[in-house]
């Protein structure tokens, strides 16, 4: 099967080559740092349930339903990308993106609120599946880790504004300033992706894109996602999620037959015959679910175990991320001197240590032991994020980069889906215990509500420890490197 040629070329106008790489970068890397802007989101959530008087079972689908879609639609958008141009899923998504945030901050009703979280989902997992793959046709196959590298960083930088400035924001103007400042780096995203951004015409009759391959995909990873989360909250014996879990195997086999079948598969399956392919994704869905309870149960702990505010947890989040945009670009570059699955290995290892050593954290810890610690956190996760989409990029052949960054994508996605879910089921079943725990040595009435948050935030990082310990041996199916064997694999970017 011939393979579309939907480069971004590197030269235009005139313009040298090596800045048009660069700029081509730095347009890749606008698209990650919108993505990671929706970290504010979390600073934000303890105000966002205030203010519609809500729970946290409740609210964590503000997140959820952000992160199924972008899981869903992150692989069709990644080949959609091959297929037709990288440009036109980037320019798509960050126009989504920029109507649905403005729509959000907007919406009287939290029912309105996850809807257009729907749409920014849409919006996001397109950006997220292209923008690697953008970057990463920039560059020879040996400098792609620094690519990475940059890549990631950027995301790191998204961050830390969504988390410093964003916590100041919700101070000073509420929850719906989360959103609507994120309205002009759609529109710098828009106007930079058009201008740098080059999609060459494909030679030859281009084949059709897999619709029934994209459609029963959504339809596996919605249908799971809604039965883990239901299930959860209503209980496994419910009959809407016995009904979301029974259509899962159904949509997943309709979605392996039609990729059987299609001429452009959506998920070519010949990729999971790649270890290095294996690998990347099995370990990113592997560490990202550990490190994601720092998203979602850790504001509860600084907000209600500490007493502080948005600013005290965007301050404390900026740490994590400011280390991530430090050891981000040196772990790329180091992933292009070395095998990425030792810079791999030695973050996911970090990250481990810094989950276990954040769960000895309780109510009588400063900010300066959080810090410290999520900081170690940050550093390790930059490193391994870095490394693992270096082993990526590197492994795959030159017309399915959008697909696989789109894979490496929702394994990311999922992991954080199944984090929320998992890890919120486990701090409320900690939290239970905790409680009668407590509540058996105390007067009646009086059981200690922060000492219970502590410890089931304790439990929850200490299985989130060892969720993302697991991503290490993940990285070592790798050992057989042959991407070299892959037609395309080591070929030049265009113009070197």
């Amino acid at each position: 099967m011939e393979v579309p040629h939907t480069r971004s070329a590197p030269q235009a106008g005139g313009v040298p080559p090596a800045l048009r790489r660069w700029l081509v970068v730095v347009t890749a890397g606008l698209g990650m740092y919108l993505m990671a802007l929706d970290i504010s989101v979390n600073v934000a959530l303890p105000t966002i349930t205030d203010h519609f008087d809500t729970d946290i079972q409740t609210i964590q689908w503000i997140i959820v339903s952000f992160v199924a879609t972008r899981a869903g639609l992150a692989v069709s958008a990644g080949s959609f990308g091959d297929l037709f141009g990288l440009k036109r899923v980037y320019l798509t998504g960050a126009l989504l993106y920029g109507v649905a945030v403005v729509l959000i901050a907007f919406s009287p009703g939290l029912g309105l609120v996850f809807g257009f979280r729907v749409l920014q989902g849409v919006g996001a997992g397109s950006l997220y599946a292209v923008s690697p793959a953008i970057a990463g046709q920039a560059f020879a196959v040996d400098r792609r880790g620094l690519a990475m590298g940059v890549t990631i960083a950027s995301w790191a930088l998204g961050s830390i504004s969504g988390t410093v400035g964003m916590g100041f924001l919700v101070d000073v103007f509420g929850w719906q300033a989360v959103f609507l400042a994120r309205a002009p780096f759609c529109v710098l995203a828009l106007a930079l992706g058009w201008a740098v951004l080059r999609d060459a015409e494909p030679g030859g009759q281009r084949p059709s894109f897999d619709l029934t391959g994209a459609v029963t995909l959504v339809g596996s990873m919605v249908s799971i996602v809604l039965a883990l989360h239901l299930g959860g909250r209503m209980g496994w014996g419910s009959p809407l999620p016995i009904v979301f879990l029974a259509a899962f195997p159904l949509f997943l086999a309709g979605f392996l037959y039609a990729e059987r079948k299609a001429t452009w598969p959506v998920l070519d399956l010949s990729l999971l015959r790649l270890l290095p392919f294996l690998s990347a994704c099995s370990s990113m869905f592997l560490v990202q679910m550990g490190a994601f309870v720092i998203w979602f149960v850790f504001p509860f702990y600084v907000a209600d175990g500490l007493g502080h505010g948005p600013l005290a947890l965007g301050m404390v989040m900026a740490v994590m991320a400011a280390s991530m945009s430090l050891f981000a670009p040196a772990a790329g570059w180091l992933s292009d001197r070395v095998h990425p699955r030792y810079v791999g290995a030695m973050g996911a290892l970090m990250v481990t240590a810094g989950l276990l050593w954040m769960g000895q954290l309780d109510q009588a810890s400063s900010l300066l032991q959080v810090g410290v610690r999520i900081g170690v956190v940050g550093l390790g996760f930059g490193g391994f994020q870095a490394a693992a989409y270096s082993l990526l990029v590197k492994s795959l052949p030159a017309g399915r980069l959008g697909t696989g960054a789109g894979s490496i994508s929702l394994s990311q996605a999922m992991g954080s889906v199944i984090a929320v879910a998992l890890g919120g089921f486990l701090f409320a079943l900690r939290s239970d215990h905790h409680t009668a725990a407590l509540a058996a040595g105390q007067a009646a009435g009086t059981v200690p509500g922060v000492d219970v948050l502590v410890l089931a935030f304790q439990d929850t990082f200490r299985a989130a420890a060892v969720t993302a310990a697991l991503g290490v041996p993940a990285l070592a199916l790798s050992a057989a490197w042959f991407a070299g064997r892959v037609p395309g694999a080591r070929g030049e970017a265009p113009d070197q």
